[in-house]
């Protein structure tokens, strides 16, 4: 569970995420990673073993991109390692061979419907992919997908698209059939709720940051910045990322990882070279 958003602040593009889970994860450092199709570079955010699974990330064109996992009504749809590893991997590909959010949406889109296979992802999901949708970077935008796998007749990808503003997400869909009612799942609709609270409040990035550190609700999963006495049984904060894009200018990365923005505040990475 998490939460997630963008904020037009001027010319700056900030996109973030808060990453919640269960049960306690080992997130690494970021990396500089070398891209390709016009991608200079890239900053990856990952978990786990070897090179990891990407979980944010933006690139040297300003495209950043997070995701949220989607809470629906339906029952539980299995999904393979191997599957997971390949929608990882659709992620990493994003950031690392695009130079507009409106291309890189476009993959990611793709790669949901199909999978390089005609088969399409078996599960649903929910990315939020930010930046400019012109090379020239002169249209700045962000790109919010809900995907819901087949059988259900309705379009598999949906689209939000902002130019200006704020956006926020948590783990509810917002616009596709089968979003989880507020009784079986609160918290996601109180956070959002905060969220958007704050974000009206302050559009920028001190407001962003009252989102990520806030607990209104006190310490508990309820809140956005999430801690818990059960980490085998409750959602708690692991990692926090927030992107600063600016044109021609080398995107900034903010984060924190194995921690919470309250007890471990956020340190700036350099990130990918413009």
């Amino acid at each position: 569970m998490c939460t997630i958003g963008t904020v037009f602040d001027g010319q700056t593009i900030h996109t973030f995420k808060q990453c919640d889970l269960i049960p306690v994860t080992e997130f690494n450092e970021p990396q500089t990673r070398a891209g390709s199709n016009g991608v200079v570079s890239y900053t990856a955010l990952t978990r786990g073993d070897g090179s990891g699974r990407l979980w944010a990330g933006s690139n040297s064109s300003g495209v950043s991109f997070v995701a949220a996992d989607a809470y629906i009504t339906s029952a539980n749809y299995y999904v393979t390692d191997e599957q997971t590893g390949a929608l990882f991997a659709a992620y990493e590909k994003s950031i690392s061979n695009f130079t507009t959010a409106t291309a890189a949406a476009d993959f990611l889109a793709g790669f949901y419907e199909d999978m390089g296979s005609g088969t399409g992802f078996p599960a649903p999901d929910i990315s939020l992919l930010t930046g400019w949708a012109d090379e020239a970077q002169t249209q700045p935008v962000s790109i919010f997908l809900e995907y819901m796998p087949r059988p259900y007749l309705h379009a598999p990808v949906r689209r939000i698209i902002r130019h200006a503003g704020h956006f926020a997400s948590t783990n509810h869909f917002r616009i596709q059939p089968e979003a989880i009612h507020y009784p079986a799942n609160h918290s996601t609709y109180l956070r959002l709720s905060r969220a958007e609270l704050l974000l009206q409040q302050d559009p920028a990035h001190a407001g962003i940051m009252s989102v990520l550190t806030d607990q209104y609700y006190g310490r508990c999963e309820l809140s956005i910045c999430r801690e818990t006495d059960y980490p085998n049984e409750e959602f708690q904060t692991q990692a926090t990322a927030l992107f600063s894009a600016n044109p021609g200018l080398a995107p900034v990365c903010e984060y924190q990882v194995n921690g919470n923005p309250l007890t471990n505040p956020l340190q700036t990475y350099e990130g990918a070279a413009a």
